[in-house]
C-alpha cells in the first residue's frame, strides 16, 4: 500500500521533504482563505438553525460553535508555523473537524431519521480540494468519515446504506484525481530540481559553479556560530595553459575532472569550478584546522598526472587560504576573503608554486 502512494516512490525522502515544504509555503495562504470560507459557512448555518428552536438545533450549534474555534486556531496555527510543518498541523486539525462532522451527521440522523448522501459526499469531496495533503494523508481522513458513517448504519435505527455507498464511490474518484494530482505536481518539482542542478553545476568537473558561490557563500558567513571557524581556499593549477598547449585540450579536461574528483574528497562544504582552472573550496569546522589542505600537493602528485612544463614534472597546484573565527564574521565580507584568497595564492605562486600558504584573517 505504501509503495503504492506517489509521496513514497516518486522522489526520494529528501526530495520529497523538499517538495512538501514548497507546498506548504505556496499553499498557505490558499488554506488560510479556505479556512476563512469554512467559518462563514458554519457561522451561516448556524444563524439558520437558531430559527427552529429545538434540542438538536442546539446540539448542532454547540457542535459548530466549537468548530468555528478550532478554525479560528487552526488559522492562526497555519500563519504561525514553519512551511516544514504546515501539512502536520493541516493533517491534525482536519482529521479533528473530520470527527466533528461524524458526529454531526450522527446527530443529523437520529434527529431526522436520515442522512442524505449528499453531506458525506461534499466532505470527501472538500477534504480533496486540501492542497497541502497528500493522498496518504486524505486516506486517513475519508476513513475517519467513513468508520463514522458505518457507526451510524451500525448503532441507530437510519438505514444509511446508500450513502455509504455513494460515499465510498465519491472516494474512489477522489482517489484517482488525488493520485494523478500527487504525480504530476512530484514529477514536475522533480524536472524543477534537475533544472536548477543543472544551472548550479559544472558541465564539465560537476562541482557547483561560480552561481553557487555566489548565492550560497554569504548566507554560509553569516550562519557561523559561536565556536566555528570558516576556511576558504582558492586553488589554481600550476602552468595549465602549457599543459593544455603541450597535452591537448581533451587531456586537459580530463586533468580538470580529476582535479575535482580530488578537491572533492577534501572535507569541504563547498568546491567551487570558479573558473578555467581556477576552484574554490570552503570548509566549516568547530575547531581551527591548520593542516586542512596542508596535503593537498602531496595528494595531486599521487594522481601522477605528467606535466613536463612543471618544474615537479607532474601536475600540480597552488593555493591560498584564508581563515576567519565566527566572532569575526562581521568584519569581513565575500569580496574581502576572495581578494586575500586571492594574494595568497599569488604569493604561494611566487614562492615555487606546488604549496599552500595560509593565513588567519586579523581585525
Amino acid at each position: 500500500m505504501i509503495k503504492w502512494l506517489p509521496a513514497k516512490f516518486v522522489l526520494d525522502t529528501k526530495a520529497e521533504l523538499s517538495f512538501q515544504k514548497s507546498l506548504n509555503e505556496r499553499s498557505r495562504l490558499n488554506t488560510i482563505v479556505m479556512g476563512f470560507l469554512i467559518i462563514a459557512v458554519l457561522l451561516a448555518f448556524s444563524l439558520s438553525s437558531l430559527l427552529t428552536a429545538n434540542a438538536s438545533s442546539l446540539a448542532v450549534n454547540v457542535v459548530r460553535s466549537i468548530t468555528i474555534i478550532l478554525a479560528i486556531i487552526m488559522i492562526l496555527s497555519i500563519k504561525q508555523s514553519t512551511a516544514a510543518y504546515l501539512d502536520t498541523v493541516l493533517l491534525f486539525f482536519g482529521s479533528l473537524f473530520t470527527l466533528i462532522n461524524g458526529f454531526f451527521f450522527y446527530t443529523y440522523a437520529i434527529s431526522h431519521q436520515e442522512l442524505h448522501e449528499g453531506g458525506p459526499m461534499l466532505s470527501a469531496i472538500f477534504i480533496t480540494a486540501i492542497p497541502m495533503l497528500h493522498l496518504g494523508q486524505k486516506f486517513m481522513i475519508w476513513l475517519i468519515l467513513g468508520i463514522a458513517l458505518i457507526i451510524i448504519q451500525l448503532t441507530t435505527n437510519v438505514d444509511i446504506i446508500w450513502s455509504i455507498n455513494f460515499y465510498i464511490m465519491t472516494v474512489m474518484v477522489m482517489t484517482a484525481m488525488q493520485y494523478q494530482t500527487d504525480v504530476l505536481l512530484r514529477k514536475q518539482y522533480k524536472y524543477e530540481l534537475i533544472q536548477t542542478q543543472k544551472a548550479e553545476t559544472d558541465k564539465l568537473t560537476g562541482v557547483h559553479n561560480r552561481y553557487v558561490f555566489d548565492k550560497e557563500f554569504s548566507a554560509i558567513l553569516c550562519n557561523l556560530k559561536k565556536g566555528q571557524f570558516l576556511s576558504l581556499a582558492m586553488i589554481d593549477i600550476d602552468h595549465f595553459k602549457k599543459y593544455n598547449d603541450r597535452y591537448g585540450h581533451l587531456m586537459g579536461d580530463k586533468a580538470l575532472v580529476n582535479f575535482a574528483e580530488l578537491l572533492s574528497n577534501q572535507g569541504a562544504d563547498m568546491v567551487v569550478r570558479f573558473g578555467g582552472e581556477e576552484f574554490i573550496l570552503v570548509s566549516v569546522y568547530s575547531a581551527e584546522n591548520t593542516s586542512w589542505l596542508q596535503d593537498l600537493p602531496s595528494q595531486i602528485e599521487k594522481l601522477h598526472i605528467v606535466h613536463m612544463d612543471s618544474e615537479t614534472g607532474f601536475l600540480s597546484a597552488s593555493a591560498g587560504v584564508v581563515t576567519i573565527s565566527a566572532e569575526q564574521r562581521h568584519f569581513v565580507d565575500k569580496t574581502k576573503l576572495l581578494t586575500l584568497a586571492d594574494s595568497y595564492l599569488y604569493q604561494a605562486k611566487n614562492a615555487g608554486r606546488n604549496q599552500v600558504l595560509r593565513q588567519e584573517v586579523s581585525t
